[in-house]
């Protein structure tokens, strides 16, 4: 009588053989980090991103006020692009060259209205922008867009966009 293989435990191993890539083991794809690389920064859950990203609106605004050059060339990428709302567009570079162009003000600001969309190191960031004379007057309102993506443990600004809400 022939011997019989019993066909469960031979189509489990096929089945393992086939999962594991049979004898022949495939380099890892290209796009894989090698051991040795170290773990990238996990970015922040949405909670605290709004948060976060919102201090961050708060302290542009007040490197605007103080002519601090020095924080936007710490927050804004080196691929950095703003688009103004008459279609304008400004490199990181073109921006901090504008320092010397700069005169401190004394505005208040009020951001509100924000909407977050968050996807892992990706963030993007709308809201309203109230400026304020000392005196309390509504000098102007826009609405904008920045998109932050997080990179060596903190978020960095690579794209605004800014439109002026009428009055």
């Amino acid at each position: 009588m022939p011997h019989v293989v019993p066909a469960m435990p031979a189509l489990a191993a096929l089945a393992l053989l086939a999962l594991s890539g049979g004898c022949h083991r495939s380099p890892p794809p290209a796009s894989v980090a090698p051991a040795s690389a170290p773990a990238p920064t996990p970015a922040p859950a949405t909670p605290v991103v709004e948060g976060q990203l919102l201090a961050i609106e708060k302290n542009i605004y007040r490197a605007n006020n103080e002519c601090d050059y020095q924080y936007f060339a710490y927050i804004e990428a080196d691929e950095f692009i703003f688009t103004g709302g008459d279609g304008s567009v400004t490199t990181k570079a073109q921006d901090l060259a504008s320092e010397k162009d700069c005169k401190k003000t004394d505005y208040m600001i009020v951001i509100d209205e924000p909407r977050l969309l968050h996807y892992d190191r990706v963030a993007i960031l709308n809201a309203r922008l109230i400026i304020a004379t000392p005196a309390g007057k509504v000098a102007r309102q826009t609405r904008f867009t920045d998109v932050f993506v997080w990179r060596d443990g903190r978020w960095q600004l690579v794209s605004g966009q800014s439109t002026r809400i009428g009055s």
